[in-house]
This record gives structure tokens, sequence and C-alpha cells, in this order.
């Protein structure tokens, strides 16, 4: 009889605060209408821990981040992601313990951060597990502390023996490109590979934008919520534009779900009408299923390529990419200072998941247009 009662869970984005939320009522009233409120804490507290060396940006958030985004009514906190040991580990435990500590998952020692958090509502058990993607503070052989790893060889048991203990297993991901708002296939194919392990819904974030949801036999699938709160400057028109994902479960299944857009506006955050989340997730889903899909990633990827990463290949062996005066010009000053292989720079390159695909589709490209018989 118990498990005839509704449950709501609800999802959001990428947080990084610098600043507290200021949120509407309309969407304080939805979060407070779900018994679980899940937000992805993308970076450590400021003021923890020593910057490590990596590419890309090092991210913290201020140190009453943990205080505002569980005032805003949020339970639930993956930190499964690329920037949360960007401070090495002391930034992250010190981060871990400013939260609830059986509301955190995704982090920690191997088997804390791989570990299930498991939340019961009326006799029926639901597991919850957040991953990333490869990255700085991934647990892949290399460091034993930091956050769980999707591809890590034993998440396929793992999932298995998780689903045979729980009525309900939902799996957060933190993965795929930035910036593209559409899944690539090696995600597609990895995010319905855990619904086959046992996975009812599987949801992910890191791009930055929106991307489609789709069924896959039977379950749910969401392949970005984009940003929900994200303080770091940004040109992207998507960059203060989010999605809430809301789901309902029932007699052990789920029963309906919705998909609402956040607007964040200053420290200003509140939902889209209804009938513009509705054409956003149509225009998203139509792209998955469109004949052009693989057309569209195979031409992001060459962009992405020509834009960024033959560039970081070129740096990583100080070498040179294009031929323009500023390249010129920063290859010269490499050579003067003699650098020898950035090592960090094509660990960034080769082991990132996304980073690694996308590259390969646009070599693969390259190579066909340059050998069309072969």
């Amino acid at each position: 009889m118990q498990a005839s009662q509704k449950h709501r869970f609800l999802f959001v984005g990428d947080a990084v605060l610098q600043s507290e939320p200021e949120i509407s009522e309309e969407l304080r009233a939805q979060l407070y209408a779900a018994e679980i409120r899940s937000c992805n804490v993308e970076a450590p507290l400021r003021g923890f821990g020593a910057p490590i060396k990596k590419t890309g940006p090092l991210v913290a958030q201020d140190p009453k981040a943990a205080d505002w985004l569980i005032a805003a009514g949020f339970n639930l906190f993956p930190m499964a992601n690329n920037h949360i040991y960007d401070f090495g580990p002391i930034g992250m435990l010190e981060t871990m313990e400013a939260f609830p500590q059986d509301a955190v998952l995704g982090v920690g020692e191997e088997e804390q951060a791989y570990e299930m958090l498991v939340k019961t509502f009326d006799d029926v058990n639901y597991g919850f597990l957040a991953y990333g993607e490869n990255g700085y503070g991934a647990i892949n052989g290399d460091r034993g502390i930091g956050h769980a790893w999707i591809n890590h060889a034993r998440v396929p048991a793992d999932i298995r023996r998780f689903k045979s203990l729980v009525d309900v297993l939902i799996v957060q991901v933190h993965a795929g490109v930035e910036l593209l708002d559409v899944p690539i296939p090696e995600w597609r194919a990895k995010y319905r590979q855990l619904i086959d392990l046992g996975a009812d819904v599987v949801i992910a974030h890191h791009p930055h934008v929106m991307q489609g949801i789709e069924e896959y036999k039977g379950k749910l699938i969401c392949y970005s919520l984009g940003n929900f709160y994200f303080d770091y400057p940004s040109n992207h028109p998507q960059w203060n534009t989010g999605a809430m994902l809301t789901l309902d479960f029932q007699h052990k299944q789920r029963v309906g779900y919705d998909f609402q857009v956040i607007k964040k506006d200053g420290q200003q955050l509140s939902l889209e009408e209804e009938s513009v989340s509705a054409l956003w997730l149509k225009n998203l889903n139509e792209k998955l299923t469109a004949e052009s899909y693989i057309d569209y990633v195979t031409q992001a990827a060459v962009k992405d390529w020509e834009q960024h990463h033959a560039g970081y290949y070129a740096k990583a062996f100080n070498g040179v990419s294009s031929y323009s005066l500023k390249a010129l010009l920063k290859h010269g000053k490499r050579l003067f200072f003699n650098r020898g292989i950035d090592y960090n720079m094509l660990w960034h390159n080769q082991f990132i998941e996304s980073n690694k695909w996308l590259v390969d589709r646009a070599i693969r490209y390259k190579f066909k247009q340059e050998n069309p018989e072969d």
C-alpha cells in the first residue's frame, strides 16, 4: 500500500556560486514540492587547499555557497565533476564537510566515492549514484581519493549490484562536450549501457547548455541539464539558461516527468513560461532523432578541432598549428624558453573522454577528405 504513494524528485545542473541566488516564488514552490532536490556542486569552496596543476581553469566558489544552496532547499549534492578537485584533496574534503554527509555523493576515498546513497520514502528504496568523466580528480588508478569515474572497470558490476538492493536507481553523470547542444554518439551509447545494466534514469550535466531527452527501453535519459547558477564569465547565449527535470514515481515506477527551463538574470532565478520550455525540449529532442544528427556532430567536431584541439596538440609538442603572427610569436616565446613536451596538455587531450572522442571524429573526417579512396 505504501508504494502507492507518489514521490517527486527534482534535478538541476551545474552550480558555482559567487553570490546568493534570489529564487522566484514560483520556482521555490516547485522546489519544495519535491522530496529530493538535487544540484551539482561544480567546484570547491574558496579558501581551502592549494591549486593543482591542470589544463583549463581552476574554479572555486564563495565559502558561503554551501549555506546558500541548503537555504535554497537543495538536499542532494552530487560532486563528481571536473572542478571539485581543482584545489586538491583538502579543497574537496573541506567542501564535502560543509554539506550534510547524508546528502553528498560521488566523491571521497574510492569506496565512498563509488558508493550508492539510498533514500527511502514510504518503504520504497531509491538509490542515487554520481560519476564524472575522466579528469584531474577522477579515481582512475592514479589516485585513491577524488571523484567516481564513469568508465572505471568496477562500474558495470557496481550498478548491477546496486540495482539488486533498491527499487529505483538514478544515475547522474557529469560528462559531455561543452557548449554542444546534442550528446555525441559515444556518450549516448554509454548512457544506454547504464540503462541496460540496471539504471532506471540517467541524468547528465557538464556541457553548460541543455540537451534533449530520450526514452530507451522505457527508461529516461536526460543528456544535459545545462547550468543552474554558474557565476563565471561567458558570452555564450545559453550560459544563464538551464533546465529543471522533475520526476514522479509511484508503485516503484516512473510515472511522469517535466522539463522546465530556468533563466538566471544577475542573482535572480525564475522559470520560463511552460510554452517556452516545451519548445526548447521539442527542438532539442528533434536534433537527437534528425537524419542529420551524425553530420551535425561531425561538423561540430571538425570546428572544435580547427579552433581549439589542433592548437592543443601543437602546444603539447611545442609546435605550431597555424602561421598567424600571434601563433608564431607564441611559438617563438616557447622556443626561447626551451619548453619541452607538455605532458599535462597531452593528458588533457588523450584521457578526458569527450576530448579524445571529439578529436577522433574530426581526424577520421579530415583523413577521409584527404584520402577519399581509402
